[in-house]
This record gives C-alpha cells, sequence and structure tokens, in this order.
C-alpha cells in the first residue's frame, strides 16, 4: 500500500474574503475561496413549499425562500433504502426490489415538506434538491427516516464490516441509519457514542424548526466553510492548520475541543509579517488558477475555456516538437498534461462535463498508457470523478461531481467590453460600424459626395460617397493632450467629417472599443443625438 501523504491546512481570512488551502506533501491540491457576500445553502435544510409537479420530467420544483425554486428530482423524494444498499450494501443485508412510484403519487402541489440542498444554484439554475436528509460528522454520518447501518468500501475485511454495523445498531436511536466513513474506521465506541448524539440532536433541533417556523424557511444551516475542511480533511496524517485571523483561530480551537480534543496542538495562530499564503508559495498558483493559459513543465501548455455546457482542456506541444524523437516528446507532454489537468479540476472546483483535447499519438499503446496514468493522478480527488477512454478523435471524456460555484464563476464576472465573448471588434469594424452610424444620423443633409456644394461633374464628386471616418495614422505620445493628460502610445487618430449646409471642418477624435454604446464629451453633437452598439467616441476636448 502507498504511503499516505502529509498534509496541511492553511486558513487565511481578511475583511474581504475567506481562503482555505490544502497541502499534500507540500503542494496545493486544493483551495477554497469565499467572497464576504458569498451566500453558500450547500448542506442547509429548508422547510419548502411544492411549487410544481412535473410527472413527464419526473420531477418537481420546490419553493425554499431563494431567488430560484429548487429542483427535487422523482429519484431524490423515494424511499432511499435501495440506493443506501446498492452504495455501501454488503451481500448479507436484506434486499428486496422496490416498486417505481410516479413523483405526482408522491408529493402534491401546496405541500411542505423537507428538504436538503445537495447542488447549489449555478449560473441560471435553482438548487439541487433531496428529501434524504443527512448530517455529516468527522466518524459518521446520520440518515434520518432509515435504519440502514454501512460502512466506507475502504473497509474490505467482512468480518471487521459485521462488527461495526453491529456496534452502531446497539448504540444508534430510533428511525435514523448511519454510514460509518474513512476517518471512523479506528475510533473507539466510546467516540462513535459521542458523534451519534450529537448528529441525533441536530435532527432532533431540526424537527423541532420544522414544526413551529413558517414555510419557505432555513431550518437548518450547514456548518461554516472552515469547520467543514476540518472536518474533511483534519485526521492523523495532518501535521499542521495554521490561521492568520485570531478570532477563527480561537473559534477553530473550540470546535475542536469537541471534535479531536487530543490533536488542538496541531492548530497554531499565524503570527509573521509575511502573509501565510506567500510564506506557502500559493499566491502563484491561486493566480494560476484563474488563467485561461497554464504552463507545463516540459514547454507546453493547457488552454482551459469554460462554457454553458462543458468545461475543455486543449493540451499544446511545446517549442521543440521534431527530429526522431517526437512521438516520446508527446507523449511525455500528454503524461505531465494529466497530472496538471487533474490538480487544476481540484484547484478550480470544477464539475460537470470535461472535454480534454490530448495531442495526437500514433500507437493505441500510447493512448491507453496516458489514460491509466489520468486514472492514477485523479485517486486524491474526494469528489466523485469518471473518466472515458481516449477516443479515435484524441479526446478524452470526464465527469466530476458539481456541488458548488467553482473558482472561476466566484471570483470572476462577464466583461462589460466583449460581454463574455472573450473578441471585441477590429479597428476597421468599428470604424465602419460608426461610418454607419453617423450616415444614419446624416440623412436629409447635403449628399456626402458633394460636401462643399461641387457641381456633380466635378472631379471630386465623381469619387463617390466619402467616408465619415478616416485613419490617420498613430498619434504620437503626447501629441494632441491637454496639459497634465498623458496620451498611450500608438493612440490611432481619427478624421470626422461633419456634413452640413454651413459647417464642414475635421475633429480628431479618440476611439475606444466597447459594445456598451456610444459616448462622447458633453459639448460634442454625437453625444446629444444618440448611441451606437459598438463603438465609443471620446472626442478631444481640446480640438472641439
Amino acid at each position: 500500500m502507498a504511503n499516505k501523504c502529509k498534509r496541511g491546512i492553511l486558513i487565511s481570512k481578511t475583511p474581504y474574503e475567506k481562503r482555505i488551502a490544502i497541502m499534500e506533501d507540500g503542494e496545493l491540491v486544493e483551495l477554497v475561496v469565499e467572497g464576504v457576500s458569498s451566500n453558500r445553502v450547500l448542506g442547509n435544510i429548508y422547510k419548502g413549499v411544492v411549487q410544481k409537479v412535473l410527472p413527464a420530467l419526473k420531477a418537481a420544483f420546490i419553493d425554499i425562500g431563494l431567488e430560484k425554486a429548487g429542483f427535487l428530482h422523482q429519484e431524490d423524494a423515494m424511499d432511499r433504502n435501495e440506493l443506501l444498499r446498492r452504495e455501501y450494501g454488503d451481500d448479507d443485508d436484506e434486499s428486496g426490489s422496490s416498486k417505481e412510484v410516479s413523483i405526482d403519487e408522491i408529493l402534491q402541489e401546496g405541500q411542505e415538506i423537507m428538504v436538503q440542498v445537495v447542488k447549489e444554484p449555478i449560473s441560471t439554475k435553482g438548487a439541487r434538491l433531496t428529501t434524504h436528509l443527512s448530517f455529516a460528522g468527522r466518524f459518521l454520518v446520520c440518515m434520518p427516516g432509515t435504519n440502514f447501518i454501512g460502512v466506507s468500501k475502504r473497509e474490505r475485511d467482512p468480518a471487521k464490516r459485521r462488527e461495526f454495523k453491529k456496534v452502531v445498531r446497539r448504540l444508534k436511536g430510533r428511525d435514523v441509519g448511519y454510514i460509518v466513513r474513512t476517518n471512523g474506521l479506528n475510533e473507539s465506541e466510546f467516540e462513535i457514542n459521542k458523534q451519534m448524539r450529537e448528529l441525533e440532536s441536530k435532527w432532533e433541533q431540526t424537527k423541532y424548526n420544522f414544526e413551529n417556523q413558517p414555510a419557505e424557511t432555513c431550518i437548518y444551516e450547514e456548518s461554516d466553510s472552515i469547520e467543514q475542511t476540518v472536518r474533511e480533511y483534519f485526521s492523523d496524517n495532518t501535521d499542521y492548520v495554521y490561521i492568520d485571523n485570531r478570532d477563527e483561530y480561537f473559534a477553530l480551537r473550540e470546535y475542536l475541543k469537541v471534535l479531536s480534543p487530543d490533536k488542538l496542538d496541531k492548530v497554531k495562530l499565524w503570527s509573521s509579517n509575511e502573509s501565510l499564503f506567500e510564506y506557502f508559495k500559493i499566491e502563484n498558483d491561486y493566480a494560476r488558477s484563474l488563467q485561461r493559459q497554464v504552463p507545463l513543465p516540459r514547454g507546453g501548455n493547457l488552454v482551459i475555456e469554460q462554457t454553458e455546457a462543458l468545461v475543455s482542456i486543449d493540451v499544446n506541444t511545446g517549442p521543440k516538437v521534431h527530429g526522431k524523437d517526437q512521438g516520446k516528446i508527446i507523449l511525455e507532454t500528454n503524461i505531465d498534461a494529466c497530472y496538471e489537468i487533474a490538480k487544476q479540476l481540484r484547484l478550480r472546483d470544477v464539475g460537470g462535463l470535461i472535454i480534454i483535447d490530448f495531442i495526437d499519438m500514433e500507437s493505441e499503446e500510447d493512448n491507453e498508457k496516458v489514460y491509466q496514468e489520468f486514472r492514477k493522478a485523479i485517486r486524491r480527488d474526494k469528489a466523485p470523478i469518471s473518466p472515458a477512454p481516449i477516443s479515435q478523435f484524441g479526446l478524452m471524456e470526464v465527469t466530476r461531481k458539481r456541488v458548488r460555484v467553482n473558482l472561476m464563476t466566484e471570483k470572476t464576472e462577464r466583461c462589460p467590453v466583449c460581454d463574455g465573448g472573450g473578441r471585441i471588434a477590429t479597428l476597421e469594424s468599428t470604424l465602419g460600424m460608426i461610418d454607419r452610424w453617423m450616415a444614419r444620423k446624416g440623412k436629409g443633409q447635403a449628399p456626402r459626395s458633394d460636401p462643399r456644394g461641387k457641381r456633380p461633374g466635378d472631379r471630386r464628386a465623381l469619387q463617390g460617397p466619402q467616408p465619415y471616418v478616416q485613419l490617420l495614422g498613430i498619434q504620437a505620445q503626447h501629441e494632441h493632450q491637454p496639459r497634465g493628460r498623458r496620451a498611450r502610445p500608438h493612440q490611432p487618430v481619427l478624421v470626422l467629417r461633419q456634413d452640413g449646409r454651413r459647417h464642414y471642418r475635421p475633429l480628431q477624435v479618440r476611439v475606444m472599443l466597447r459594445t456598451r454604446g456610444l459616448t462622447a464629451s458633453r459639448s460634442s453633437k454625437a453625444y446629444k443625438e444618440g448611441r451606437t452598439q459598438g463603438a465609443a467616441l471620446l472626442f478631444n476636448e481640446r480640438e472641439i
């Protein structure tokens, strides 16, 4: 068996955000970042009201008091015993095939039910809900409404599994089931019993809140991100927990006095002048996790693109892929990409469908080798993840469970210039849009081919319509600038031709590529006449 990795937990809190980093063998493997305004609902239990029941979709929409109604699938509203037996059961468990029941036989519109959030609202979708409630502890998971008892799959000895079930069945309360987690496999009966009482008291309080609180309210709030991280990752192979916030430090110590009082010495307050994340060299990894392009050790890179439907990852080679060793270099680059992709999926908390475009390899043997390396790279990922073998097109399809908003969505927003498209109009395209707008605004004035009253037979008139906007060249850095203001280098200068009966003179303008419409100085005619989509004119007031 492989040796257990040495783990560390770093917690940094500022007035603007909370960041939690998980270190394994000295490397950052997982990152949780929350803003002050973040409203996490994952794990919360609500007293909801059935809004709509849709038998055709095998689902119902439940109003729980959030902005959008939650989604409850038929499987999440049915008896959970069959699902539990399939996931955690043994051959000696009582089994029986459950008959499928339609969603409209289980729920009626207007009915009040108790539901738990299993997936946070993402983009335009509401929260994913379930009636299969659970209260997670460090050693156990309490499941009200069932008497099922399961043991983590990590324990493969049938005799020990039966012994665990016997102990839990003897200690547990009525109408509650339990799953013994991996962290609880080596715990004493005293610790198991203590945590059972704690989890069952939470269930009793939740039932009381359901009876006495109004509908569409939260009746149980899950622990905050720090307590959840400690619950999931704090174990015997954790070497240290550093916190740079005094209030969080004392709060965590109080929490651990109940959970693991013998490990309090591992929790330490960070008092150095140097930032906690900078000392452990995490800032660079954090910045890279928000970038589109990620470098690989041998000169290649990953390009990660997020869309509504999926996340695409393109693997690119470095500059030296030629000669006799080309196949070997491609294989090595793809293997490097496997481990970096596995790391980025955890850091960014990417979920849903992921498509990886590896560099094309010649042999099926190399494809299989890369596939096995990727499976090895994702072993430590706690989120359920399932990769498919590389297809004939060099693509690998991966699904990873998504339960909350990923890091990119949490910490970034749509660009107001490109509106999330990532592209803006070229200079020529922008000039065309400006010219067409001015042409529409100039309708009813003197013909553009005759701006100064030239006769139709004049040579200038025979040249055809003249553009309203022309590119003159590149403006010098300090040319035509008001005192105290500096232009950006290589600023394009345009001539704006305004047709009118009496006034015709060129105006120098600066062009900025935008999509929010036309803005100009308040004294300019263009500003008063309206806005146009695609470009913005910022007039040089000194020239006007």
